[in-house]
C-alpha cells in the first residue's frame, strides 16, 4: 500500500493528512452512530457495555444528572441514555474532530444528550493536546500516557496474552491482519498538535446550574488527578459518584482511590482491556450515599 494513503476500516481509503470524515458504525443491538474510525466502535463498546457497573455499587436513578469527561464519541453518555431515559446527561470534549462524532450521535437520541466542545483542567485556558487521528480515544494532553498506551495497543494487536473476548474483537476489526503493515501502523500511532479550550469542573458545575452530580465519569488518558484538581471543596459534596479511568500505574491508582476514601466515598478498582497488553490502566470507581 503506498504510504500516501492509509486503509482504515469497511475498505475505506484515506490519504494521510486530510481533513477527517465523519464514518459510521454499527454496534452490536444493530444502531448506527457516528465515528471517527469505524474499527475503534466495537473494541470501545465491548469495554463499555460490558462493564457492570452495579457490581462496584454504582447506581444510575431515572432522572439523573450525569458528566462525562472525556466522552470522545459519546458511548458510555449512549449507555447511560440507554438506561435512564429521563436524566440529564452532558458530555464533554475537546478534540474537534471527535466532538464531531460526539455532537452527532447526541442529538440523535431522544431527548438528546448535552454535548459541549471543551476540555477540563485545573485552570481555565487553552491547553495543547496530542490527538490520534488513527486512534482517537488515545488522544491526551499527557504525550508520555499517550506513549504508554500506544504501546500497549501494539501487544494487544500481536496477540499475545490476550483473553479471547478481545482478541476476537481485535480479528473483527481486521486490525490484526493489517499490524505488520508499516503504514497502517504509522497513521494508527501518528499524532497531532490540536489546541482546545479548557475549563475546571467547579466551574462548568456553575454554568450549568448544577446543585448535584449523580454520576461523574471522567476518562482523560492520564490527566484525571488534574481534572479533579479543578472541582472546588464546596462542590464535592455535590459528587455523589465517580467512574474514573486511571492511567497513571496501579501506585497512582490505588492513592487515587484511597484519596477518594478518605472524602467519604466507597471506593473499588478494576481491569481495562489495554492492561492485557502491558498498559497500567485501570477504572476506579467511587460512590457514597445520597
Amino acid at each position: 500500500m503506498s504510504r500516501q494513503f492509509v486503509r482504515v476500516g469497511n475498505g475505506v481509503l484515506r490519504r494521510r493528512g486530510t481533513a477527517v470524515t465523519l464514518q459510521t458504525a454499527v454496534l452490536p443491538d444493530g444502531r448506527t452512530i457516528s465515528c471517527v474510525n469505524t474499527y475503534e466502535v466495537a473494541f470501545a463498546a465491548h469495554e463499555i457495555f460490558s462493564d457492570d457497573l452495579t457490581a462496584h455499587r454504582v447506581t444510575l436513578p431515572a432522572a439523573g444528572v450525569f458528566l462525562d469527561i472525556g466522552a470522545n464519541i459519546g458511548l458510555f453518555a449512549l449507555r447511560l441514555r440507554d438506561k435512564c431515559p429521563q436524566a440529564r446527561i452532558i458530555a464533554f470534549e475537546c478534540i474537534p474532530a471527535i466532538y464531531r462524532a460526539l455532537e452527532a450521535n447526541a442529538a440523535a437520541l431522544d431527548p438528546p444528550i448535552e454535548a459541549v466542545n471543551l476540555g477540563l483542567w485545573d485552570r481555565p485556558g487553552t491547553l495543547v493536546f496530542d490527538y490520534f487521528p488513527g486512534v482517537a480515544a488515545l488522544s491526551t494532553a499527557r504525550p508520555e500516557v499517550g506513549r504508554t498506551l500506544a504501546d500497549g495497543l501494539r501487544a494487544l494487536l500481536s496477540g499475545q496474552g490476550v483473553a479471547d473476548d478481545v482478541r476476537a474483537l481485535i480479528e473483527h476489526t481486521g486490525a490484526d491482519a493489517a499490524r505488520d503493515d508499516p503504514a497502517f501502523l504509522d497513521h494508527l500511532f501518528r499524532t497531532e498538535p490540536v489546541t482546545a479550550r479548557v475549563d475546571t469542573l467547579s466551574n462548568q458545575i456553575a454554568v450549568l446550574g448544577l446543585d448535584r452530580v449523580d454520576l461523574l465519569k471522567i476518562d482523560v488518558e492520564g490527566a484525571e488527578r488534574t481534572v479533579l484538581a479543578g472541582l472546588s471543596d464546596q462542590d464535592w459534596p455535590k459528587v455523589r459518584q465517580l467512574v474514573v479511568e486511571a492511567h497513571q500505574g496501579e501506585d497512582d491508582t490505588l492513592a487515587l482511590a484511597a484519596d477518594l476514601r478518605a472524602r467519604g466515598y466507597r471506593a473499588t478498582i478494576g481491569g481495562h482491556p489495554l492492561s492485557q497488553g502491558g498498559a497500567p490502566v485501570f477504572h476506579v470507581y467511587a460512590t457514597r450515599d445520597a
